[in-house]
């Protein structure tokens, strides 16, 4: 039942909003222009959220990874959403970098260009050169009112919440409504915060310093806030013109391989990695210079990461078990990827279900055999991670966020590696990145004294293990031990009374054997065919009960 506290916070809410009415008019003519009375497919959803504007893709966004919160094909539906639009007047732009610059962006800028290199959502992009040093830039500038626009959204969605809750729920199909808003508002306030890219920039330029060929832009702190940005310019060839790049010269598998393997070393070694590895983040320049490239020199070119928004992160134990689930799929063993799976995990409490580790070991253990048997050049790694995902849900085990964008990313990339080369296989990059990482990080004297405390603290637990059984045993004979088990059968206890009567009669066959065994000894009198008749009947009795016992066992 609503509680009046409840009812005067969505009315308070309803008072107080000057400007939601006209947006919530703009979002029910969408609703009804889509049909969704009609039942909504997940082309007609992308085209929904497209048509609401920046907040509601960015929406669709964050939902296409929560394979938890949605069917696959609507997560692989909305993975297609991008945010291109057409561009503000440069009229715009120019009086928000005048308010940033004190009056004049000449001071900092000797020209931008009027036409804007790229138009999203969120923001516009412009090649630029600075005034003082004469270096190419880029200039990132927040489009105007998308703060205030997005945050309007959000307000209209936690009403929609508020109303929901006045029924007593706030769930549908399964999704909590809050932690869906919850997320979209962390992620768009990052978003629309420049300076939360330009740290990721600085972070993520660090991690790849040591990686030779692989880098990101440079931010320039002295000119950059929370609605512009101003990082190096990169001018070389996107990967989605595959063609020019071929065209250039460049070894397009070397370049693959190289992009697979940063990706690997962000999520293993550094925790923090490009969370949308599609064609059109990644541009390859010239590596080399004019000068050495014409005396005859193969440029390798250099991949840099762009858009660097949308980034991932993982704990130390993240890694770890990410690392280990990747040398259990290399080894094929499919015990150990299932416990990493229940670790990593938690078990979904659905009304009805139960967790059944059996099922998902034996589950798993199909896959990795099925896929084992394939060529790994021809293996789609995209569907075998659905696979997975599909595995996982049915045996009612959730995984983190950090898992699901683990596994999006790991897509994607396939994706963009199989546009340069088909011949690219992610698993035997990964199968590599595992040896060499091994090799790079062994030590022998690291290694033996990790072996000598595990067999002791295995030598310590043994010395213990009587103290814990006779604990056991206390608790049983006091009567303080519960045991709980699940049988599964359709009715349990019905199974467990013929199990009962089975061993009832194998009890009483033992006794008849055993105690015509005695009498035959002990020579009583009368005899049949030189054996005590009690003892005979008992004997004939013992064989009819067993001949009985085993029929009824081979049944069933």
């Amino acid at each position: 039942m609503a509680r009046a506290k409840d009812v005067a916070k969505l009315l308070r809410g309803g008072v107080n909003d000057k400007t939601s009415p006209a947006r919530l008019a703009e979002i029910m003519k969408a609703l009804r222009h889509a049909e969704i009375a009609k039942g909504i497919t997940p082309e007609k959803l992308v085209s929904l959220l497209e048509e609401l504007g920046p907040t509601f893709i960015k929406l669709g966004q964050i939902l296409s990874a929560r394979s938890d919160m949605l069917p696959q094909e609507y997560c692989n539906a909305l993975q297609t959403l991008r945010s291109s639009t057409t561009p503000e007047p440069f009229s715009l732009v120019e009086r928000r970098l005048r308010d940033l610059y004190d009056g004049d962006w000449h001071d900092v800028f000797s020209d931008i260009a009027a036409e804007p290199l790229g138009s999203a959502s969120i923001a516009q992009v412009y090649k630029a050169t600075l005034a003082e040093s004469g270096e190419t830039v880029a200039i990132k500038i927040r489009r105007d009112h998308v703060r205030q626009d997005m945050v309007r959204d959000i307000a209209l969605m936690r009403r929609a919440s508020d109303l929901l809750n006045l029924t007593g729920s706030t769930m549908i199909q399964g999704v909590d409504i809050n932690v869906v808003i919850d997320e979209l508002d962390r992620t768009v306030r990052e978003e629309i915060d420049f300076n939360v890219e330009r740290e990721n920039l600085e972070r993520f330029g660090r991690g790849l310093a040591t990686e030779p060929g692989v880098t990101c832009p440079k931010a320039y702190d002295e000119y950059s806030d929370e609605t512009v940005l101003v990082m190096e310019f990169v001018d070389g060839l996107s990967l989605e013109h595959v063609d020019e790049l071929r065209e250039a010269g460049y070894n397009l598998r070397e370049i693959g391989d190289r992009i697979a393997n940063s990706f690997m070393r962000q999520m293993v070694e550094n925790g923090f990695y490009h969370a949308d590895p599609h064609s059109a983040n990644f541009i390859v320049r010239p590596a080399l210079s004019d000068e050495e490239r014409a005396a005859g020199k193969k440029d390798p070119g250099e991949v840099v990461w762009i858009d660097c928004g949308m980034m991932g992160e993982l704990s130390p134990y993240e890694r770890r078990l990410f690392f280990e689930m990747m040398k259990a799929m290399i080894a094929q063993d499919s015990h150990r990827l299932t416990n990493l799976f229940v670790e990593w995990g938690r078990v979904k409490d659905v009304s009805g279900k139960s967790f059944d580790y059996s099922a998902l070991l034996q589950d798993l253990s199909a896959l990795v055999n099925r896929y084992s048997s394939e060529d790994a050049h021809s293996m789609d790694v995209a569907q075998l991670l659905n696979d997975i995902m599909g595995i996982l849900d049915h045996a009612n085990v959730i995984m983190p966020q950090s898992f699901v964008m683990l596994v999006r990313g790991l897509a994607s990339l396939q994706g963009t590696l199989i546009s340069l080369s088909p011949e690219i296989s992610i698993l035997a990059v990964v199968e590599r990145y595992v040896k060499s990482y091994f090799v790079r990080n062994f030590d022998l004297i690291d290694e033996a004294e990790d072996r000598v405390f595990t067999s002791v603290a295995a030598a310590d637990k043994a010395l213990h293990l009587p103290e814990r059984i006779s604990n056991v045993l206390d608790m049983t004979e006091k009567g303080r031990l519960r045991i709980k088990f699940d049988v599964e059968a359709p009715r349990p206890m019905e199974k467990i009374g013929h199990i009962i009567d089975r061993l009832s009669l194998s009890m009483i066959t033992a006794g008849l054997f055993v105690g015509s065994s005695l009498i035959y000894s002990a020579g009583m009198e009368p005899k049949l065919f030189g054996v005590p008749v009690i003892g005979f009947f008992g004997f004939i009795g013992a064989a009819v009960l067993s001949m009985y016992i085993v029929v009824k066992i081979r049944k069933g």
